[in-house]
């Protein structure tokens, strides 16, 4: 019976021996076959993003769909760093991208969008990856529009294409506003709107909007940042008056809240 036993257990032992390369060689195939459908659906979800971005109306805004977003000085890997941008911003609210421009690498790589880098030097533009972002959608239907020297601002509906009026505008609103002092004047150029929220302090009014903006000085949250709201002071309405924001009534503001949101473009000229 002993050496029953031990037949037996020599057996069971040589059989284990016999399959294990086989045991082995089938873990690795199976991990090898994860990692291949995890690199393939990546693919297809990157694919998908090229796509979406290749077929949206620009101007387009949208959300960060990484934790962080690389900005590139060129649309290609290799390029430059010049920063990054998180998805969240300091106050825990979505950070919005605004897309002016796409171009695909080498043809047939992956497709980059040039945006809007906010902060100085104002006017700074950047490519990130298509995939990096998420919720693009056209913002070009509206736009705002300050003339520095007149202290007015406007707030433009774009036209549609029916009865031939493609590419005609219509003014939604027209007011005055008051612009920075001449140490501090408010910035020219092409921005967006950033942020909205209602203030805690009531010198800025009922609401506010932030903007890509940024002043040489500025007492906005954060340093430098060029705002959009109203004001405790109507009397400094149509003057140069503040440290680079705008300041426009009251009830200006809370029309304006009600027509844009973060993501509209912003033109300041002189």
């Amino acid at each position: 019976m002993r050496r029953g036993v031990l037949a037996a257990v020599v057996g069971v032992t040589a059989f284990l021996l016999a399959s294990a390369p086989g045991v082995a060689t089938a873990e690795r195939a199976t991990a090898g076959e994860s990692a291949a459908r995890a690199a393939a659906g990546e693919s297809a979800a990157r694919a998908a993003a090229d796509k979406r971005a290749a077929d949206v109306r620009l101007p387009a805004a949208g959300e960060a769909a990484l934790s962080r977003v690389l900005v590139r000085s060129a649309p290609r890997r290799g390029a430059r760093r010049i920063g990054a941008m998180s998805r969240l911003r300091f106050d825990y609210r979505p950070t919005v991208f605004f897309v002016i421009g796409r171009k695909r690498d080498g043809g047939a790589g992956p497709v980059w969008l040039r945006i809007r880098v906010p902060g100085r030097p104002n006017g700074q533009t950047g490519w990130v990856q298509a995939s990096a972002l998420r919720g693009l959608h056209y913002v070009g239907g509206r736009q705002l529009v300050v003339d520095r020297s007149k202290r007015e601002i406007r707030l433009l509906a774009r036209g549609g294409s029916r009865g031939g009026n493609r590419g005609r505008s219509r003014t939604l609103v027209r007011a005055p506003l008051a612009v920075g002092k001449p140490g501090a004047p408010t910035p020219l150029g092409s921005f967006y709107l950033t942020a909205a929220f209602r203030p805690d302090d009531s010198f800025l009014g009922p609401w506010a909007f932030e903007t890509s903006a940024y002043a040489a000085i500025s007492d906005w949250p954060q340093g430098g940042i060029v705002g959009l709201h109203g004001t405790s002071e109507p009397s400094s309405i149509g003057h140069e008056a503040s440290h680079g924001c705008l300041r426009v009534y009251n009830s200006v503001i809370l029309k304006l809240k009600r027509l844009v949101g973060p993501g509209t473009p912003l033109l300041i000229k002189r």
